[in-house]
């Protein structure tokens, strides 16, 4: 079972790490940001439970600094997540 306090702080934490790639603006450090999402999700169990912290996600995200030229790549990188949380199979 996931604690709500631990979610905080995985959001937190994973946020700060999103933060840092807006900063740097290296588009090769996509990896990194698919890495976040996927540790992230995987403190969650089940789908309905990921679905719903990948919301909490994308509203930390559009908080952060949209003027970044990685901003773009951190949010398909967020569909890419959303699109396969949303296939039957998922």
């Amino acid at each position: 079972m996931h604690r709500e306090g631990a979610d905080v702080a995985s959001l937190e934490r994973t946020l700060d790490t999103f933060s840092a790639l807006l900063a740097s603006e290296q588009p090769a450090q996509v990896g990194e940001a698919d890495d976040a999402i996927w540790a992230y999700l995987a403190a969650h169990d089940g789908l309905d439970a990921q679905v719903r912290a990948l919301d909490r996600l994308g509203q930390g995200v559009a908080g952060l600094d949209a003027s970044s030229a990685f901003m773009p790549i951190l949010l398909d990188a967020l569909d890419r997540h959303r699109a396969r949380l949303a296939e039957p199979s998922a």
